[in-house]
């Protein structure tokens, strides 16, 4: 018995644990030296001070700079009322080259500019736009020149027709119709027909290609010098953009037909100055045959 109380024993017995299961108390932090900790302190302080120091520095600086802006906006709103209402700055002299047709008075009045006025009112800019809302101008251009004077270089257009539409309008040497004629507008030039008004609202570049045509037409006339012994009244335009002319002061009739016309008018003088020495006139003349284009259809009066 006394065995098996001995061989029991072991189960009461006290053992130790294992080591992974044992517990073990962290160790102290060492201790930091107060020195240590102070330069740790003030190199934190050192940091913080140099960023609130750029900070303001930043915090100045737009503050010089706003104050700056506000002086500098104060001076120029000064420096521009001293220009504007200056007496030096006045307009004194208005140049004006290339006129013809307009007078200095309506030049610088369509421009918008006067003697004594400001020169900074009005800009070259704008008073180069003005002149060219002007329909006798075809060009401009407007330099300033300080202290007081405008220098304009512009070209007109030069009427060689009259376009009959529901008005009269004057016709250009670049085939533009550039005005309405009006009370003192040059009106003794050779007038084109056939033209219907409706067809120029809805076909500009047709009408810009016939009014070409009949400006073409009548330089060649002035060329082969038609112009001088025949004096041209009428330049008629037909639907298909052929052309016929009436010449002479008893307005014979000429059907020339589409261009080139150099050679029609050439053989055309050439018939006139026939008949004239035969004291005969013709009642029309025809050179439009494509086909026999050396052939000319005549009757007499």
């Amino acid at each position: 018995m006394a065995r098996k109380d001995k061989a029991k024993a072991p189960e009461n017995r006290r053992t130790t644990p294992p080591p992974e299961n044992r517990r073990t108390t962290p160790p102290a932090a060492p201790r930091v030296p107060f020195r240590a900790r102070f330069a740790v302190f003030r190199e934190r302080m050192r940091v913080r001070l140099s960023w609130l120091r750029r900070a303001g520095s930043i915090a100045a600086g737009v503050v010089v700079l706003a104050a700056s802006s506000a002086g500098l906006y104060a001076v120029s709103k000064l420096v521009q009322r001293h220009l504007r209402t200056s007496p030096s700055f006045a307009t004194k002299v208005i140049e004006v080259h290339g006129a013809s047709h307009l007078s200095h008075d309506e030049v610088a009045r369509a421009a918008g500019l006067a003697l004594g006025q400001n020169i900074f009112q009005a800009s070259p800019e704008q008073a180069q736009a003005q002149l060219l809302r002007e329909p006798w101008v075809a060009t401009a251009t407007v330099n300033r020149r300080l202290p007081g004077t405008y220098h304009i270089e512009l070209s007109e257009h030069h009427p060689i027709a009259l376009l009959a539409l529901d008005d009269l309008y004057l016709v250009g040497e670049d085939g533009v119709a550039f005005k309405k004629l009006g009370p003192g507008d040059p009106a003794d030039f050779p007038l084109i027909t056939g033209l219907d008004p409706e067809q120029v609202q809805h076909d500009k570049h047709g009408a810009v290609a016939v009014l070409l045509s009949a400006v073409g037409l009548l330089a060649d006339c002035q060329d082969t010098g038609l112009f001088r012994r025949e004096p041209i009244s009428e330049i008629h335009a037909d639907d298909d953009g052929s052309l016929s002319l009436y010449v002479g002061p008893d307005a014979t009739y000429v059907r020339l037909g589409k261009a080139p016309f150099r050679s029609k008018l050439n053989r055309l003088k050439l018939v006139l100055s026939e008949l004239s020495n035969k004291r005969s006139r013709a009642a029309y003349v025809y050179l439009d045959n494509e086909r026999r284009p050396d052939r000319v259809t005549v009757r007499l009066r």
